[in-house]
C-alpha cells in the first residue's frame, strides 16, 4: 500500500564533518531531503519552505556537565516565484539569492552545506575534546497568519533530524 499524499517530510543528516581553513573551522554537510507530494505542489502554490541547519559545540568534561562553546543557525528559504517560474533560494544569515529551474534543483543546493564558518580556532583549547553536533529543521508552516487556520495539516510536512554528533580535538 501506497503511503498517503500527506505523508511526512523527511530529513536526515547522512554526513557532516569540520575542516580546518584559514584558522576557522568550517562545516560540510549532506543531507538527505524528502518532501511529500503535496507539499512540493504547497510551494509552488506560495508557500515558503524554511530550512535551518542548528550547529552546538560543547566541551568535554570530565567532573561536570559539557560547557556549550558555541551555537549557530544557518537559516535558508526556498520559494516559487510565478512570474519568472523559477525557485528562489535565499541564504537568510547573509542575504544571498539563487533561483532554480527546478524546486529538485533548489533542494539538492540545500541539502549540501559546504564550507560553513562556525567557530576561530583560536577559541577552541588546544588539547580539549568537543562535541561537534548539527542537525537539520525542515518548516513548511511559514504562511501569513490569515491563513495559518486553512492549513493546519502543514505540521505534517516539517520536520527535523536526529542530531549527527562526533568529535573533535584542536
Amino acid at each position: 500500500m501506497a503511503p498517503p499524499a500527506w505523508s511526512k517530510s523527511r530529513v536526515e543528516v547522512l554526513e557532516a564533518a569540520f575542516r580546518l581553513e584559514q584558522d576557522v573551522y568550517q562545516l560540510d554537510a549532506r543531507l538527505d531531503l524528502h518532501l511529500p507530494k503535496d507539499a512540493r505542489a504547497a510551494i509552488e502554490a506560495g508557500l515558503t519552505l524554511r530550512l535551518d541547519y542548528e550547529v552546538e559545540i560543547h566541551r568535554d568534561r570530565r567532573y561536570w556537565l559539557d560547557a556549550g562553546v558555541a551555537g549557530l543557525t544557518q537559516s535558508y528559504e526556498i520559494s516559487y516565484h510565478a512570474l519568472s517560474q523559477r525557485y528562489l533560494l535565499r541564504n537568510l544569515n547573509t542575504g544571498v539569492q539563487q533561483d532554480f529551474s527546478s524546486l529538485e534543483a533548489a533542494l539538492s543546493r540545500v541539502a549540501e552545506l559546504r564550507g560553513l564558518p562556525v567557530i576561530d580556532s583560536a577559541l577552541l583549547e588546544q588539547g580539549s575534546r568537543y562535541e561537534v553536533r548539527v542537525r537539520a529543521i525542515v518548516d513548511l508552516s511559514t504562511v501569513p497568519d490569515a491563513l495559518k487556520w486553512l492549513l493546519f495539516w502543514t505540521d505534517e510536512w516539517s520536520g527535523e533530524s536526529e542530531w549527527y554528533a562526533w568529535n573533535v580535538r584542536p
